[in-house]
């Protein structure tokens, strides 16, 4: 029941942070688990396997590490991937599918932003739990949601017209 609690406060406070500035809020109930969850539940073990297979994504990341303009936005990324993969992987892939959670992530996604990107965060959101799954960490998928992260900001530079395409409001 925790779960679903949590999960439907995010998406509420995600909703509202469109509105009026929340500040921190989302980001704490992302990592609100770790409050009441002990960390190997949640995700923090097979440290080696979970770098080993996380590290293969880090080098999606280089690009936009070398014409980065602002190194904060670089370890704000850094930070949600992590808190996000805390939530999503660590805590609500305790009780539900990696494709109920994928479809939970894509929701929040779209109560925060209602774009097209939003939508698109299912399929890497699958293959976010399937990697989580695979390595039994937490670590592994929030090396590769941060270098997806990345990426789309090194491909969306360079083109801006598709990133105005998927940042089109979808209400």
């Amino acid at each position: 029941m925790i779960h679903l609690g949590l999960y439907a406060l995010l998406v509420i406070s995600l909703y509202l942070q469109r509105f009026y500035n929340l500040s921190i809020i989302p980001q704490l109930i992302l990592l609100s688990p770790l409050l009441f969850q002990d960390e190997k539940s949640l995700g923090f073990k097979n440290f080696k396997k979970g770098l080993t297979y996380g590290s293969l994504f880090l080098p999606f990341s280089v690009p936009y590490l070398l014409s980065a303009q602002c190194y904060a936005l670089v370890l704000n990324q850094l930070g949600i991937a992590l808190a996000e993969e805390i939530f999503f992987r660590g805590f609500l892939m305790q009780k539900f599918s990696n494709f109920t959670v994928s479809l939970m992530s894509t929701s929040a996604h779209l109560a925060y932003w209602a774009n097209l990107n939003a939508l698109l965060t299912f399929f890497p959101s699958l293959f976010f739990g399937w990697l989580y799954r695979k390595t039994d960490s937490v670590i592994a998928p929030a090396f590769a949601h941060f270098s997806a992260n990345m990426f789309y900001f090194f491909f969306i530079e360079r083109f801006p017209e598709l990133g105005e395409l998927l940042q089109r409001s979808l209400i």
